[in-house]
C-alpha cells in the first residue's frame, strides 16, 4: 500500500514526487517514459536560475534528486485508476498496485492528422517529436506541420540537420512568439507554404511523399506532426469530471471532483501549459495529498 501513486513522469508528475517524498510519504511513480513532453525540448530558456538547459537533462537530474528522496520508479502503461471503499487501485498491463491517494500527472498525448498513410508510416518517417527523431534525417528533405512555437521550434532545429525544410500551415499567420517568427522568415533552409493542409502521406515502407490541398507534392523522407497535444481521459474515464477538451477539472487544491484523486500539469483545466505552471500544480497537488491523508487519520 502506498501513500501516493503518481501517474506520469513529466515536471507536474517529478515535482508532486519531491513535495511527497519530502513529507516522508510513502510515493510510486508510473510513467511509460521519463520527462515527456518536458524531455522532448532540446533547448529551454524560460526555466527560472537557467539560461539554457535541454528538457532531457532536466528531466533526469529531477529524477536523481527524487530518487535521493526515496520514491519508487515503475515504466509501466496505466490502463485504470478504480476506487474502492478506503483506497485505489491503479492497473498497469502487468501490475495492480494500492494507494490511498492518487496524483495524475500523464499529460498530453500529440494530436494527430488523420489523414490517409499516417498510421502506417508512423515510425517509418511521421513522427511527433523532432528531439527524439530529427536527428534521423541529416541531409534530406522534411516537412513540419503547424504553426505555433512548438512547430516553429521544429523548423529551426531541423534547420540545422536537414538539406530542406518545409513548413506548412493550414493559416497564413502563425501563432508562435514573433521573435521566433522572424527567426524562420530569416531561415534560408525553411520554405513556408501557407495556407495550405496535408491531405494524404506516401509511402511503402517508409515516407516518400505528401500531398497538399493546394494540388503541390512534395517529395521529403520525413513529416514532423506539430499541432498540439490532447488529453487521453481514458485512464479514469467517467471517474473524474472533464471539460468539453477532455481535460480533468481540479479546484484550487489541484483535487479533481473524486477526494483523493488529484490532477497537475498539461491535463489539468489550467488555462496555462507552461513548465513552471506544472511545477506549480505538482506541488500543491503533493501537499493537498499530505493534507487528506493527515484528516483520514
Amino acid at each position: 500500500m502506498y501513500d501516493v501513486i503518481i501517474i506520469g513522469a513529466g515536471m507536474a508528475g517529478m515535482t508532486a514526487g519531491i513535495y511527497t517524498t519530502r513529507r516522508e510519504l510513502k510515493t510510486l511513480i508510473i510513467a511509460s517514459e521519463l520527462g515527456g513532453q518536458m524531455a522532448k525540448n532540446l533547448d529551454i530558456e524560460n526555466w527560472p536560475g537557467e539560461d539554457h538547459i535541454s528538457g532531457a537533462e532536466l528531466a533526469q537530474n529531477m529524477q536523481k534528486q527524487i530518487q535521493k528522496f526515496g520514491a519508487e520508479f515503475k515504466y509501466e502503461f496505466v490502463k485504470s485508476v478504480v476506487k474502492s471503499d478506503k483506497f485505489f487501485e491503479v492497473k498497469t498491463t502487468g501490475n495492480v498496485y494500492q494507494a490511498k491517494t492518487v496524483i495524475l500527472a500523464f499529460g498530453k498525448t500529440p494530436r494527430k492528422l488523420d489523414i490517409p498513410g499516417e498510421d502506417k508510416l508512423i515510425g517509418r518517417g511521421i513522427s511527433y517529436c523532432v528531439t527524439c527523431d530529427g536527428p534521423f534525417f541529416k541531409g534530406k528533405d522534411v516537412a513540419i506541420i503547424g504553426g505555433g512555437n512548438s512547430a516553429l521550434d521544429a523548423a529551426l532545429v531541423m534547420s540545422k540537420i536537414a538539406t530542406k525544410v518545409y513548413l506548412i500551415h493550414r493559416r497564413e499567420e502563425f501563432r508562435a512568439e514573433e521573435l521566433t517568427v522572424d527567426k524562420v522568415n530569416k531561415d534560408l533552409k525553411i520554405e513556408i507554404i501557407t495556407p495550405a493542409n496535408v491531405t494524404e502521406a506516401i509511402g511503402d515502407q517508409t515516407l516518400s511523399q505528401i500531398k497538399l490541398d493546394n494540388k503541390r507534392t512534395l517529395d521529403v523522407s520525413a513529416m514532423f506532426v506539430e499541432i498540439g497535444a490532447i488529453v487521453d481521459d481514458s485512464v479514469v474515464h467517467n471517474l473524474v469530471k472533464t471539460d468539453d477538451k477532455k481535460q480533468i477539472t481540479t479546484d484550487s487544491n489541484q483535487m479533481t471532483s473524486i477526494p483523493g484523486i488529484f490532477a497537475a500539469g498539461d491535463l489539468s483545466d489550467s488555462p496555462f501549459k507552461q513548465l513552471v505552471v506544472a511545477a506549480g500544480e505538482g506541488a500543491i497537488a503533493a501537499l493537498s495529498a499530505y493534507n487528506f491523508i493527515e484528516k483520514q487519520k
